[in-house]
């Protein structure tokens, strides 16, 4: 029996070295469980990709990062067979809503779901192969060493979004704090953290 706050093993993406031939089972944090379906998120930040490619406004539907998880993560990280237990969501946002295979957490889902300590979440070597920025030292607490910061799905909390599109980002910091427009979205040291839901 699958609960909240399980670790599942599901799909393989490359963890500990550079080269993205050499994947190892990805460690998902269970979210949600609704019927037969749980939401996940992964443990770690596996990669590290700017939001958009260019420094413009936008919003999750149009932003590059969204075509990459659906297209090339999904690719990369499942096989067909994994694939088939993928629920195809129906992504809610300000401005538009999406379907997604694989999406990104919104402000106020990771401060539903997730508390201080698991929003906080460790590089991996590969990520930190593809620029991510990450905590090398911390004078109160060696454990946030090697934490990175990651990106949320569109800025700010919902109830305070209008319809709109734009330039910066929101993003969760190294030690678990949601930061509002923390980053421009062409940022290149910024961290994913796919989200998805599963069939059990």
């Amino acid at each position: 029996m699958v609960s909240k706050g399980d670790i599942v093993v599901f799909g393989s993406y490359p963890l500990s070295g550079e080269n993205i031939s050499e994947k190892e089972p990805i460690e998902w944090l269970v979210l949600d469980k609704r019927d037969d379906k749980i939401l996940c998120v992964s443990k770690y930040l596996l990669d590290c990709r700017p939001y958009h490619e260019a420094l413009e406004e936008i919003t999750w539907e149009k932003c590059t990062l969204r075509k990459w998880l659906n297209d090339v993560f999904t690719l990369v990280a499942f096989t067909a067979e994994e694939r088939m237990k993928i629920v195809l969501s129906n992504v809610e946002n300000p401005a538009q809503n999406t379907q997604d295979l694989v999406f990104l957490l919104s402000y106020d889902e990771a401060e539903e779901f997730l508390d201080l300590e698991h929003r906080a979440a460790k590089t991996t070597a590969y990520s930190r192969a593809q620029n991510a920025w990450l905590q090398q030292e911390d004078a109160d607490n060696t454990e946030l060493k090697e934490n990175g910061t990651w990106w949320l799905r569109y800025y700010g909390e919902a109830s305070e979004e209008s319809e709109g599109e734009f330039e910066f980002m929101s993003c969760v910091n190294y030690d678990g704090v949601i930061e509002p427009a923390a980053e421009s979205v062409n940022n290149n040291s910024c961290c994913v953290r796919p989200a998805v839901w599963f069939t059990l």
